[in-house]
């Protein structure tokens, strides 16, 4: 008689997944060491344009924020994986990445303009300059934190983002003006906008605690919480220190030093645990969705 299964009957579908688990190593979201560069010089590029309203004209300052956004330029570009599609991608106008390097172009552009006004280019419009870079460098730092909001990446997916980016390149940006040019009212403005990041800081942390948990708990509890700390140390920590202190006595040259490298490397671990809490599995981790009266009350990824 012949058997009715010839073979051997399948494994369920629980067992497969778990020898594929066992064989393969899923992917997860690691940083884009490109765009991280990308939002580093970006971010300082930004920030002395922000602020160079405030601040006498300097040729230095302007050859250093068009230099941050030729790097900057030139980092998104080499991140893509064919990079001589770069054309043909800008041409896409539903993608908010478009719009970023856009604005990222007419920000070096400007900015190159300004630089070059310094020899005698452009006369006609250096006076407008400075006031036209402050506005694309503020629209450029909106386009950033609007960039990343995709329906799959909670984490990601909040307006307090592009918030944060405008304060945190104002505050680089005073920090790296104020090393030639002393003000007794600098250090307030330290107080300031350390205040309104660590505020935005707390409200991110709220967000990410409820839209994707499964990331809140290894960037504070597991192994990346050392990455967390140093983020909050060089961030708001050191900073707030250093500013108390050019508020009891006056600015110490070598404290603005170490004021100006702990800003430039809290930016550079941001946009690291940028990518770090996405680094969860999203379709293995669901949570209960908070929102009951949603069209799907009951699960979300997280």
């Amino acid at each position: 008689m012949t058997p009715f299964f010839p073979t051997p009957h399948p494994q369920s579908a629980y067992f497969r997944l778990l020898k594929y688990q066992n064989k393969m190593r899923l992917p997860s979201y690691q940083p884009d060491y490109p765009l991280v560069f990308f939002i580093f010089f970006s971010r300082i590029a930004s920030g002395l344009s922000m602020v160079s309203l405030f601040f006498p004209s300097s040729i230095s300052w302007a050859a250093i924020a068009f230099g941050g956004m030729v790097f900057a330029t030139l980092a998104s570009v080499l991140h893509l994986s064919v990079p001589w599609r770069f054309l043909t991608m800008v041409r896409n106008n539903k993608s908010y990445l478009v719009w970023e390097i856009r604005l990222a172009g007419a920000l070096t552009a400007f900015l190159g303009m300004q630089f070059l006004s310094s020899f005698g280019w452009f006369l006609g419009l250096r006076p407008f300059l400075p006031g036209i870079n402050c506005v694309l460098a503020i629209l450029f730092l909106i386009s950033t934190g609007w960039a990343y909001r995709f329906e799959t990446h909670p984490a990601w997916k909040t307006s307090l983002l592009p918030a944060y980016y405008i304060v945190s390149g104002l505050m680089v940006g005073l920090v790296l003006r104020s090393i030639e040019y002393k003000s007794p009212i600098i250090p307030l403005f330290y107080v300031m906008f350390l205040v309104a990041k660590g505020l935005l800081i707390a409200l991110y942390r709220n967000h990410l605690k409820t839209a994707s948990p499964t990331s809140f708990k290894k960037v504070m509890m597991d192994r990346e919480r050392w990455v967390s700390l140093a983020f909050f140390c060089t961030t708001l920590l050191l900073p707030a220190l250093i500013a108390i202190a050019f508020l009891l006595q006056e600015n110490v040259k070598t404290l603005q030093f170490v004021m100006v490298a702990s800003c430039l490397t809290g930016i550079f671990i941001e946009r690291i645990l940028f990518f770090w809490v996405e680094k969860p599995i999203y379709f293995l981790s669901f949570i209960e969705n908070p929102q009951k009266d949603e069209k799907y009350p009951y699960w979300v990824r997280g």
